[in-house]
């Protein structure tokens, strides 16, 4: 059977430096991303008490989340920079990948830290007062 290549495509001249420019985008929410997951706890108490449901209690669940959310999201950017660097190697359309990459990671990330918020028995109890007074 011969081998016949299906002709390539170039991407277009701007994809380069628009991918390029999503990663640096990445790098940075990345490092903000990091920096207060490390402490999830210290950053749901600060949120909670300034919303007056009290200070956040779950501290071990918490900081097992945050640190998931801080390995979820190094490993979502070095993905990122692993498959785009190739493409764009290649003359290959790559912009696309670090928008999945940032988009599978925020999503993930606010799974995430929803449960930790859930898991949290004065927010439920503020839910639940809530949704009692809300209806008629």
């Amino acid at each position: 059977m011969t081998g016949t290549r299906r002709p390539t495509r170039t991407a277009p001249a701007w994809d380069p430096p628009v991918t390029i420019g999503l990663l640096l985008w990445g790098v940075i929410t990345t490092v903000q991303t990091v920096a207060q997951a490390r402490d999830l706890p210290g950053s749901l108490n600060t949120v909670l008490s300034s919303r007056g449901l009290g200070p956040y209690t779950q501290t071990a669940l918490g900081s097992a989340i945050g640190w998931v959310v801080v390995a979820e999201s190094i490993l979502s950017l070095a993905l990122a920079i692993g498959f785009s660097v190739p493409r764009i190697r290649d003359h290959r359309m790559a912009f696309w990948v670090p928008l999945v990459a940032g988009a599978v990671s925020a999503l993930l990330t606010l799974v995430l830290i929803t449960a930790a918020i859930v898991a949290d028995p004065a927010v439920l109890t503020s839910l639940e007062h809530a949704t009692a007074t809300a209806t008629p």
